[in-house]
This record gives structure tokens, C-alpha cells and sequence, in this order.
């Protein structure tokens, strides 16, 4: 099996490679790219950076099955193009946040978010909200620092590491969290290796997302090989009309979808 991991910006987390290792199951190999020919920076923490890196994701995505990979994962909690690159995809493709909230559910009942930000927790939070996945959600807090000093060369570990967990524990003790869940893979990457080597240490699970939206897209591609679909085509994530997603992607000088390219236009 092989996973195109997707980071959508221009950089990678500095433990991500190391932990996707750790729970890769056997025979299962992946690939981390970005988009950084595209979109320059190493963060999209904002609104409108969320949307001006969303279209080369979604590019990415369409290439990452013409390369014949089996799944595609996400890694971003803003989960960038989620939604389109289902459609646009005939593989799975799953994302952190919502990979992240769907284990939450399963490990407790009340969980909080611990954001780098408040505008980054309460896109995050509208996400949830969209994915029908924001019962139990009783807290969204900023541990304050900025997505670009999340790079190892500007904030050592151990210092993002103390930043983060004084946080969750005051969702743990002020807003009755059970289960906290890593607002940003550059985050969360350092908290599944420090949780590696000493697990003891967090107040409660705190989920990076960056772990189950891989294992989930192992799941899905596994899941494929006896039958059954990556998405359902009745309702959201139906495909649009060739002709009409020929235009545009023409338009602008883009290949089109394996499926799209497959699929005879009626004379």
C-alpha cells in the first residue's frame, strides 16, 4: 500500500516522518510532499491563507492518484480541501481534524482543542461543526504560539511541549476535558514523540490528528480492496459534470481527475 501524505504549505513537521513510521502498518509505504511551488508559506493558519492554499491541494490530490498512489492524508487541522478532494478523487482521502475528532469520540465524551490561536480554534471549531462532529466539544483554547514558530528552529521542543500541556491542563481542570485534541501538526508532531518516550506526562490523551488520519487512510484503502467505496456519490461528494469540469480545468491549463479523463462524454 502506498499513502501520499499531503502537507498543505511549504514545510513539513520535524517529527511527522519519524511518527507516521512508528504506526505504519507492515508493507505500507508513504510519501510527504507539499506545495511549496505554489503556495510559499510555511503556515496557513489565517482565513484567506486557508483558501489560497486549498486549489493546490486539491491539484496535488488529483496528481497523487494519476501517480497511482492507494490514499491520500491530509496533514493540516484545517484540513485543507477535504471535502474537494473527495470528489475530485476515486482513492480515499482523509484529513487530520477530522480523523482527530472521530478518535475523541471514541476515547471520551468531553473533549477540548488546544489552538494556536483564537481565529485558527474557531475555524477549526466551524469545521467540527460542519462535520456534525462538535457534541461534547467544551473548550477551545490557545496555547499562543504562532504556527512559524512551531518549527523546531525557532521554538525548541521541550518549550512548545510545557507551552501546550499548561494549556490542556486547564481544559482538564477548568472545563472538564477528557481528551484534548493538538490544533496544528507542527504541534502535535512534537507531542506524539515526546509521548513516545514518556506518556505519563500529559494531563489526558491528547490526540495528534497527524496518527489516526493515516491509519484511517490505511483503513479506507484496506476496506477498498473488498468493495466498498471511499465515499458515498449520493449527495456531497457527487462528481460534477465532465464537460463543465473540462472547461474550467482547461481554462486554467490543469490535468483533469483519472476518472474524469475515463469517463466518455454521451454524443
Amino acid at each position: 500500500m502506498r499513502i501520499c501524505v499531503i502537507n498543505p504549505f511549504a514545510g513539513t513537521e520535524f517529527f511527522g516522518r519519524e511518527n507516521l513510521e512508528a504506526v505504519a502498518a507492515p508493507g505500507t509505504e508513504f510519501d510527504m510532499v507539499d506545495i511549496g511551488e505554489r503556495y510559499p508559506l510555511t503556515n496557513n493558519q489565517w482565513l484567506f491563507f486557508k483558501h489560497s492554499c486549498t486549489g493546490p491541494t486539491i491539484d496535488r490530490a488529483i496528481e497523487a492518484e494519476r501517480q497511482g498512489y492507494d490514499a491520500i492524508f491530509i496533514s493540516c487541522n484545517l484540513d485543507i480541501g477535504l471535502y474537494e478532494c473527495r470528489q475530485m478523487c476515486t482513492i480515499p482521502v482523509t484529513a487530520t481534524l477530522e480523523a482527530a475528532a472521530l478518535t475523541a469520540h471514541i476515547m471520551g465524551r468531553r473533549f477540548s482543542l488546544l489552538s494556536v490561536d483564537d481565529q485558527n480554534g474557531q475555524i477549526q471549531k466551524m469545521l467540527l461543526e460542519q462535520y456534525q462532529l462538535a457534541q461534547g466539544l467544551v473548550s477551545v483554547r490557545s496555547f499562543g504560539i504562532d504556527a512559524n514558530d512551531l518549527y523546531v528552529d525557532r521554538t525548541a521542543p521541550e518549550k512548545t511541549r510545557q507551552t501546550i500541556l499548561a494549556t490542556a491542563r486547564r481544559c482538564v481542570e477548568e472545563d472538564g476535558a477528557e481528551v484534548l485534541i493538538a490544533g496544528c501538526t507542527l504541534a502535535g508532531s512534537v507531542l506524539s514523540k515526546e509521548a513516545r518516550e514518556n506518556p505519563q506526562i500529559q494531563p489526558a490523551p491528547i490526540i495528534d490528528g497527524m496518527l489516526p488520519g493515516f491509519k484511517m487512510a490505511e483503513v479506507m484503502a484496506t476496506l477498498g480492496a473488498v468493495g466498498l467505496p471511499p465515499v458515498s456519490r449520493l449527495g456531497v461528494y457527487e462528481q460534477p459534470p465532465v464537460e463543465d469540469l473540462k472547461k474550467l480545468r482547461r481554462s486554467r491549463d490543469q490535468s483533469m481527475p483519472d476518472w474524469a479523463e475515463r469517463e466518455r462524454t454521451p454524443s
